[in-house]
Order: C-alpha cells, then structure tokens, then sequence
C-alpha cells in the first residue's frame, strides 16, 4: 500500500519537476550561448541593432553582413566567423531545448482546464515546430553566408535569411502569447497576470516589427522576463510545492 501511495506521488510530481529541470538547463543553455556570441559588429556602421547577431538574422544586403563579420581579406575575418559558427552549431541543441520547455509549459497549463484549450495547444504545437524548423532552416543559411568567399555567393542565402527569422519569431511570440492569454482567463496570481502581459506586449512588438524591424529587440527583454516567470512558476514553484507535500 506505501509503495503504491509512493508511486503515485512520484506521477504527480513528474510534471513539475520536468519544469525545473527544463527550465534551469535552458537558463545556463543560454547564459553559455551568450558566453560565446560576438559582442561587438566588425564595422561601427552596421544596420543599428545592439546586437550582432540578431543583426545577422536579418541581415538583407551582403553590406550588412560585411559590417558584421568583415570581409575575406580582413585579419579578423576568421575569429569572427570562428565565433558564429560554433554559435549556430550550439544553436542547433538550444532550439530543442526552448521547444521542449515551451512545449512542456503550454501542456501543463492546457491540461488543467477545459478541454477547448488542449484542442488550441495541439494546433499550437504545430505553431511551435515550424517556428523550430524555420530557426533550423535560419542557421544553416547564416552558415552558409559564413563559407561566402564574396557578395554573390551570399545571394542565395540572403534571400531567405530575413523572412525565415521573421517567421521563426513571430511563430514563438504568438505561442507564447496563446499561453499568455491562458493565463490571465485561467490563473490566478500577479505572476502570471505579469507573465500575461509580458507574452501579449511581445507579440504586438514582434508583430510590428514587420514594419519596422529594429523593433524586434525591443521583443527580448518581455519575452525572456515571461519565459522566466513562467518557469518559477510551472517548474520551480510547483515543483518545490509538490515535494513539499510529498515529505
């Protein structure tokens, strides 16, 4: 009879532990990605966002991807490009990583409440794979640009790159934001109330960035802040609160 009791508890704590660890691996999955991201564009003039590689993302003109990495001939061609390159390669395990974990949070939300939101979260999982199939696409294109030996060989891929980006975060956002609107008609509390706003401000901003793309990393700061919330909540909050009550 324990051991049944004891099993039992370990089947209900399994979800939340998952958040945790899902959570925390993607935290230090990013802090090292950041670790190893180049800091500073090769050129001053470069198309304006405060960061090299999002400007890289969507990049449109082989210019702007000069400004970023140089050019052939230059002496810091090869560290620059050394550095993407072992960027979007470790890039490859993180869009695993932020798909489980994004995947994880929508179904443990959707699984609490009626049954109308489970039939939402599975049309969004498909939602969340061509966003992860689109960032897969988005690397091996920025790879591409990176063997370039000259302004037509990075043609082909530059054709591609911006809308692939664009597509891989507008599918994240309004992912987050399904969830985001679960939250604030489903839950209770001023966390997730705050995670809710931060998803939906995000997706507006990643919407409008259609228009005017500088605007997609005013998107950061909302959507990594309510992926945050979101994982104190679903994994280390419930995860503690379960075992908790298993001792």
């Amino acid at each position: 009879m324990t051991n049944t009791r004891g099993s039992m508890s370990e089947k209900i704590n399994f979800p939340e532990i998952w958040g945790l660890a899902l959570g925390l691996f993607l935290s230090l999955y990013a802090g090292f990605l950041n670790h190893v991201s180049p800091s500073e564009p090769f050129s001053e003039t470069h198309s304006g966002f405060h960061s090299p590689v999002l400007a890289l993302e969507t990049a449109e003109t082989p210019k702007q991807v000069q400004d970023l990495i140089g050019v052939y001939e230059n002496e810091e061609f090869p560290a620059l490009t050394s550095q993407y390159r072992i960027l979007h390669y470790f890039d490859f395990g993180f869009i695993f990583c932020y798909m489980a974990f994004l995947a994880y949070t929508g179904h443990y939300a959707g699984r609490r409440v009626r049954p109308i939101f489970l039939k939402i979260f599975l049309g969004m999982i498909a939602v969340l794979v061509l966003g992860g199939f689109a960032d897969i696409v988005e690397n091996i294109l920025i790879l591409n640009l990176l063997d370039a030996k000259n302004t037509e060989e990075m043609l082909s891929s530059l054709e591609y790159l911006k809308p692939t980006a664009q597509l891989k975060w507008f599918c994240l956002f309004i992912y987050s934001a399904t969830v985001g609107v679960y939250f604030w008609l489903y839950e209770k509390g001023v966390l997730l109330r705050i995670t809710s706003f931060l998803f939906v401000t995000a997706f507006f901003l990643g919407l409008f960035s259609i228009f005017k793309t500088n605007l997609l990393e005013l998107c950061f700061p909302f959507f990594a802040l309510g992926l945050a919330l979101t994982w104190f909540h679903y994994g280390f909050s419930l995860a503690f609160s379960s075992l908790s009550k298993k001792t």
